[in-house]
């Protein structure tokens, strides 16, 4: 055997093991520290990527969430927006009635002066008009924004931001606006369309603008007053079709009317209730409200009330109301062609300047559909009002004297009328068993 030189590193040559003897080396890494073997480590391990994609995934995770509680928030609050005609009561209480606001409006001189043109009967200079004593409003406000159109416009949230002047009349959960003139989004009423004579349809002036259009009395008015009278006379001469008017200015808004109760006010109140009041001043402008009605049972009934400057009512194509300080169908002598050419004299006492007429009685028959137009129209401007009443004959025919508002619908009044007016008393507001059922029609354009 030979031995190993110790002063010779170099091993001592062994004899070659046989073939199957053989082992495969096994190659370790060597050892570090404390005998721990050192695995081999990747680029992407060394560069950290495995913190990288716990920090992107928890990013991803937060951005999803936070888009999440955006749309969900986004969502809450379209719900909660009112619509677009959003004004009536700011509480969101469960719907409570439309809170009164007052604002400063400039004080309005009554009119003081007789109306010029031919069949125009001269106003009372010294009727007293008495208003009713509201909460919160002035009285002074209460004349002048009695159809406020929408001064207690509220979200729901009990805050209620007013827009307008003077008192406002919406009611309802903040979702509608609500005017004595009629409501944008009613579901009961007759539509209405506000029509200015003063300018055509695309906005240019015509004849009947006067010098001075917005100033009561004056003189410069007086040969635009007579043509106005001519040409809507000339509209109930054919028949109150609407195409007669084609190239008068129209407003774009249609007005629902559940009834047609509107006390002295001023006459800039209904181009402010059809959105228009910046395009159109306060004189020579009707509305005209066409629909159908059916009459809630048999039995004879009539229409009784006056208008400032007129009120004419056409019930199944026959006028059976022509009240007011003008007079186009029944003249002065309250005779009607539809009913025997005879006068119908009879009136009701009211403290508006002028009685209340009566006109002829007519025979309803339950649930029929009949054809309705109310006709609204002022003249030289100054002050307004429109009532409609009816009044029902008895079992001997003759008339119970029970003033009844004339309704479409039994909701709840605008807050300026649901107590009626002192102006007229003894009016049932409620209309007790005659509320008719309006007959949703198209629009006449």
């Amino acid at each position: 055997m030979l031995m190993s030189n110790p002063q010779d590193p170099t091993p001592p040559e062994l004899p070659p093991p046989a073939a199957a003897e053989q082992v495969v080396p096994v190659v370790v890494e060597e050892e570090e520290g404390l005998g721990q073997k050192r695995s081999k480590r990747t680029f992407w391990q060394k560069f950290g990527g495995e913190g990288l994609i716990a920090s992107v995934a928890i990013h991803v995770v937060l951005v999803l969430v936070a888009a999440f509680l955006i749309i969900s928030v986004t969502k809450e609050s379209a719900k909660k927006d009112p619509n677009a005609f959003a004004t009536g009561s700011g509480g969101g209480a469960a719907g409570e009635r439309a809170k009164q606001f007052k604002t400063r409006l400039q004080p309005k001189n009554p009119k003081t002066t007789a109306k010029t043109p031919t069949r125009i009967t001269s106003k009372s200079a010294t009727a007293t008009i008495a208003l009713p004593d509201v909460p919160t409003v002035a009285v002074s406000s209460m004349n002048a924004g009695l159809m406020g159109g929408g001064s207690s416009k509220g979200f729901g949230g009990g805050s209620g931001g007013g827009i307008g002047s003077g008192m406002g009349v919406g009611r309802g959960n903040g979702k509608n606006f609500v005017s004595v003139f009629g409501s944008k989004m009613a579901i009961n009423g007759l539509p209405g369309t506000f029509y200015d004579f003063k300018q055509t349809k695309s906005g240019k002036p015509t004849a009947m603008m006067g010098g001075a259009p917005e100033k009561f009395g004056d003189p410069s008015n007086a040969s635009a007053i007579s043509l106005y009278s001519r040409e809507v006379n000339e509209f109930f001469d054919k028949g109150f079709t609407p195409s007669s008017l084609n190239d008068v200015f129209r407003a774009p808004d249609t007005l629902f009317a559940s009834q047609i109760f509107i006390p002295p006010c001023p006459a800039t109140e209904a181009p402010k209730a059809y959105g228009v009041s910046e395009l159109c001043k306060p004189s020579r402008w009707i509305a005209h409200y066409k629909g159908a009605v059916k009459p809630p049972q048999n039995g004879k009934f009539r229409f009784v009330g006056s208008g400032d400057d007129f009120l004419v009512i056409r019930w199944d194509r026959k006028v059976v109301l022509d009240s007011g300080y003008q007079h186009f169908v029944a003249g002065n002598g309250n005779v009607y062609p539809g009913f025997g050419q005879k006068p119908f004299d009879e009136t009701h006492p009211s403290r508006l300047g002028k009685p209340l007429r009566c006109g002829p009685w007519i025979t309803a028959t339950k649930d029929k559909e009949t054809p309705l137009e109310i006709v609204i129209g002022e003249t030289p401007g100054g002050t307004f009002y429109a009532i409609v009443l009816i009044e029902v004959a008895d079992a001997s025919g003759k008339p119970d004297g029970h003033l009844r508002l004339f309704r479409m619908t039994t909701d709840e009044l605008p807050d300026a009328i649901k107590n009626g007016h002192p102006s007229i008393p003894g009016v049932d507001m409620t209309g007790g068993d005659w509320i008719f059922k309006p007959v949703r029609a198209s629009i006449s354009r």
